[in-house]
């Protein structure tokens, strides 16, 4: 009896402990509903502590995500800015491809928003609401005042799409037509 007690004990410890556990690493290319573009940069809410606290890069720098530096955070979005219709976290939700979620939430979490922790993490699956620019605990990790707990934000340089790509080569055409119709 008391050896079928033990292991009823051990596989409630287990049970427990995988409960807890957080979503595995997302390996794959940043969805566009889990980042903002703003003054030609995108950023991602990428982890709910400062980059030396465990931001894994590893997969995501070859998209050209990095950590920003202190020019770019002077320009860095507000936590209100990461809301959008269609963004990867619906409102008191999670994120049905990465697990990505908002915990620690106040009243100034209005819609959808973006949260990209899981695809820079894998202990962390969550953004802290609370902890970006223009929230109770903000600024952003690496901005002036920021608590040890501040949330990362990481950046890269906007990527035109593929519209503006079509766009331009319609505009090409154009050029080419005319500068034909001309030396005809």
């Amino acid at each position: 009896m008391l050896k079928i007690a033990k292991k009823i004990a051990v596989a409630a410890v287990l049970a427990a402990s995988f409960g807890s556990a957080h979503a595995a690493l997302v390996n794959a290319p940043l969805p566009s509903n889990a980042y903002i573009t703003i003054g030609g940069l995108q950023w991602a809410w990428a982890f709910p502590l400062p980059a030396a606290s465990g931001l894994d890069l590893s997969y995501q720098a070859q998209f050209g995500w990095h950590v920003p530096t202190a020019a770019e955070l002077a320009n860095a979005p507000r936590a209100t800015d990461f809301i959008f219709q269609g963004a990867n976290v619906p409102l008191g939700g999670t994120d049905s491809v990465s697990g990505a979620r908002f915990s620690a939430t106040n009243p100034n979490l209005t819609g959808a928003a973006a949260c990209a922790a899981p695809y820079f993490s894998n202990t962390y699956s969550h953004c802290d609401w609370q902890d970006g620019l223009g929230q109770i605990y903000g600024p952003w990790a690496g901005q002036s005042g920021a608590p040890s707990w501040a949330d990362q934000l990481v950046v890269r340089a906007a990527v035109p799409e593929a519209e503006t790509y079509a766009m331009m080569g319609v505009g090409l055409l154009g050029l080419l037509a005319l500068r034909r119709r001309k030396s005809a």
